[in-house]
């Protein structure tokens, strides 16, 4: 069970406020927690800028501490969290991008600055201090002249020069192929898609169960993808991705505890192969939730038969 964090969408569904990581280390239902956004890939003094909302954001909170000449935080309490959630087995990956990303970097500066600021590089600016994470999630929801494959092909070099295990994974949306990401899926190595069935209309959760086209849930034309060796890692596999509150995206979007549980448990079952869990957006919503959204989801997924890989 993947979860997206850092963002604090549920504030504006009058949610209480999303808590410090380390709040969710001890949670069993949540395996892999996806820290949003990395959102700026060249800001001031040609460093990235993070954003983590009400936990760490120097442009609403001035005692956050900034690299000096960067736009770019120092974010020590996180750091003390991602190694303790790491201790619990979680997997802790920064997710680049988001709906309002600037993709204004060239890919060789911004894939070395990412292994030298948050994995086994060096940097005087280290905004999780010695904490390392455990891979990166690309959730490019525009075009732009970043080349995304060379990105990703740099930083799967740099995983393989590690002395521990990496990730790469990827946040398309349902049409398929992904206009923003389906090129990279098909020529580099990606871990996990965690694929958004949200936002999109036809292809979206809330139409899981309808006749194929025109209208349908399409987890079935990436299986086919999938089996079809589509894409350059043939064991990449496949996350169903959702919203975990009605305003957490598009409301046509969304689906309730239990039909989302339900739809994970029919997709199992019928695609074991390419099938590897869930992802949800955010923790925020999630945990505001009744029943909690992720912890619904994940016992969903134990109930029925195994997942094929990271759930």
């Amino acid at each position: 069970m993947a979860v997206y964090w850092g963002q604090n969408s549920g504030a504006s569904g009058s949610l209480p406020y999303q808590q410090p990581l380390g709040a969710y280390c001890d949670d069993d239902s949540v395996d892999i927690i996806l820290l949003s956004f990395l959102y700026i890939l060249k800001g001031k003094g040609g460093y990235p800028v993070l954003n983590f909302a009400n936990i760490c954001d120097y442009t609403k909170n001035a005692s956050v501490p900034v690299f000096p000449g960067t736009e770019l935080m120092h974010c020590s309490d996180m750091g003390v969290d991602i190694k303790r959630c790491q201790e619990k087995g979680k997997i802790i990956l920064l997710s680049i991008g988001g709906a309002t990303a600037q993709l204004n970097s060239d890919a060789g500066t911004f894939s070395k600055q990412i292994w030298d600021l948050f994995m086994e590089g060096s940097s005087e600016f280290r905004p999780f201090d010695d904490a390392i994470i455990d891979g990166i999630d690309l959730d490019f929801e525009q075009q732009s002249q970043f080349d995304t494959i060379q990105f990703a092909n740099n930083m799967n070099n740099y995983f393989k020069s590690g002395t521990r295990k990496y990730y790469l994974t990827a946040a398309p949306q349902c049409p398929y192929p992904d206009a923003n990401l389906g090129n990279l899926l098909a020529q580099s190595h990606v871990d996990m898609a965690f694929i958004q069935f949200y936002n999109s209309g036809w292809c979206d959760n809330s139409k899981y169960g309808l006749p194929h086209w025109p209208e349908s849930m399409n987890y079935y034309m990436w299986d086919a993808a999938w089996r079809n060796n589509s894409f350059a890692n043939p064991n990449m596999r496949l996350y169903v991705g959702s919203t975990a509150g009605s305003s957490a995206g598009n409301p046509s979007s969304y689906v309730s505890p239990d039909f989302f549980a339900n739809e994970l448990k029919g997709l199992q079952k019928d695609y074991p192969d390419s099938f590897g869990g869930a992802m949800t957006w955010d923790m925020s919503w999630a945990y505001g939730s009744s029943p909690n959204y992720a912890t619904n989801a994940k016992q969903a997924m134990m109930a029925g038969s195994k997942c094929s890989s990271y759930a």
